[in-house]
């Protein structure tokens, strides 16, 4: 599992539809990385009307991109949250309310596959396993979702504040995966030519609770329905943060950015 609390996909589910309406407007990083996926996607497929699969569409922005540069391709689409379904409906491609864990479709469906920050939600072995299932032989994926070193800053803080409270054992931050481990997984599936990219960003916010708040307002917040921090637990963390992380533009926070892609042999 690619996250250190258990994940609830009720959750999930709710939390995306609340935010779906208001997602793009709040998600300029999210569409700059969906933009940096497209552009690495090759598509070999020898089919006049090549069949691709978004897994997570969102919104849609990542299919909208796709089907600019691939206009012949057929696109299908899944999301496990149908509020974000409602929004993608607007890109033309044919939908479908599906976990990427188990994909609704035939095995050596699709010619490639690709999904944009969305397997961290996900049991990235599981995800991974289903769209090698779906690709034709020869088939491509290409994802992106955050690496290991994805909000270090709060984290630390985190973790710090737990032990300057003496709070015990506690529901832990969202724990991404490295760059080696996604490698790891995609080879064991079966994947070839297996390779990774990684771009760092770093975004500069007034205070920490704006980062939460920016992340609330996409709908990502922790995953796991035991995740509850009090008052004093928060207030500790947001004076660590500022302490450690705080510039002249606010406070810091690192999104590491990992980009995978390979075939199925």
């Amino acid at each position: 599992m690619n996250l250190e609390a258990i994940i609830d996909k009720s959750r999930i589910r709710q939390a995306f539809s609340r935010q779906a309406h208001v997602y793009e407007e709040n998600a300029p990083m999210q569409k700059a990385v969906a933009q940096g996926l497209i552009s690495l996607i090759c598509l070999t497929s020898q089919a006049i009307h090549p069949k691709a699969l978004d897994i997570g569409i969102g919104t849609g922005f990542a299919s909208k991109e796709f089907s600019k540069r691939f206009p012949n391709a057929g696109v299908f689409g899944c999301d496990i949250s149908y509020g974000m379904l409602k929004e993608a409906d607007k890109t033309g491609a044919i939908l479908t309310e599906a976990d990427a864990e188990h994909l609704p479709y035939k095995s050596d469906a699709f010619d490639l596959a690709f999904s944009s920050l969305a397997f961290q939600w996900t049991n990235l072995r599981d995800s991974i396993n289903e769209a090698f299932r779906v690709l034709r032989p020869h088939g491509r994926i290409y994802f992106s979702t955050f690496g290991e070193k994805t909000l270090r800053e709060l984290a630390d803080s985190y973790n710090s504040a737990l032990g300057l409270l003496n709070t015990g054992k506690a529901v832990g931050t969202m724990k991404f995966e490295s760059s080696q481990r996604f490698k790891a997984i995609m080879e064991s599936t079966g994947f070839k030519d297996v390779e990774v990219k990684t771009d760092f960003i770093n975004d500069s916010y007034s205070t920490p609770e704006a980062l939460l708040r920016s992340l609330k307002a996409i709908g990502a917040g922790n995953p796991s329905r035991e995740f509850h921090p009090s008052r004093s637990l928060l207030h500790e963390i947001f004076r660590i943060y500022k302490e450690r992380y705080g510039n002249e533009d606010g406070v810091s926070a690192t999104f590491e950015v990992v980009y995978v892609w390979g075939v199925k042999r």
